[in-house]
C-alpha cells in the first residue's frame, strides 16, 4: 500500500521511501495534454469550420460566412488544410501518448528528452501565429498549456537524473 508523507514524499507498507509524489505521477500532465491534442485533433477533421472561423476572419479581416460565400473554392482549400492540421494533430497526440506511457513513465532519459519536443512545438506554433498573424494576442492560448507541458517536465526532473 502506498502513502503520502507530508513533505510529499510516497511510502511503500515495509516503510521504504519511494520517489516524491509529484515525481510519480507527473507523467499524467503530459498524457492529459496528449489526450487533449486527440479530441481537438479529431474535431478539426471532422468539424474543422468550428475550429478555424476566428483564425480565418484575423487573417483575412473578412467573416468566415462572407469568404465562404465570395469564394468557395478557397474556403474548401482552407476547410482541406484544417482537416489536414487536425490529421497532424491526432499523430502528434498518439505520439506523445506513446512515449508517456512506456518511456516518459518509466523514468527513462531519452523519453525525458524527446518529451521536449512538445513545448519546443508550442513555442514555435505560437512565433509563427505571432509573425504571420502580426498580431501579439496570437501568442496568449500558447501560454497555458506550455506552461503546464513544462510543469510535466521539469516536476520529475530528479526521477530521469537523480543526485
Amino acid at each position: 500500500m502506498l502513502k503520502l508523507e507530508k513533505n510529499g514524499s510516497a511510502r511503500t507498507s515495509a516503510g521504504v521511501t519511494n520517489e516524491k509524489f509529484y515525481e510519480k505521477y507527473a507523467w499524467v500532465i503530459l498524457l492529459v495534454a496528449g489526450l487533449l491534442w486527440l479530441v481537438v485533433g479529431i474535431v478539426a477533421v471532422y468539424q474543422p469550420e468550428g475550429i478555424f472561423e476566428g483564425d480565418a476572419q484575423s487573417v483575412t479581416n473578412i467573416p468566415w460566412s462572407e469568404l465562404k460565400a465570395s469564394s468557395p473554392v478557397a474556403a474548401n482549400f482552407v476547410i482541406f488544410i484544417y482537416g489536414q492540421m487536425g490529421l497532424l494533430m491526432i499523430s502528434w497526440s498518439l505520439f506523445v501518448i506513446a512515449i508517456t506511457l512506456t518511456g516518459y513513465r518509466k523514468g527513462e532519459k531519452w523519453a525525458w528528452y524527446i518529451m521536449w519536443s512538445v513545448p519546443a512545438h508550442l513555442v514555435s506554433n505560437a512565433l509563427f501565429s505571432s509573425i504571420f498573424i502580426g498580431d501579439i494576442s496570437q501568442t496568449l492560448p500558447f501560454i497555458p498549456m506550455t506552461t503546464i507541458t513544462l510543469l510535466g517536465l521539469l516536476l520529475p526532473y530528479r526521477k530521469f537524473f537523480p543526485r
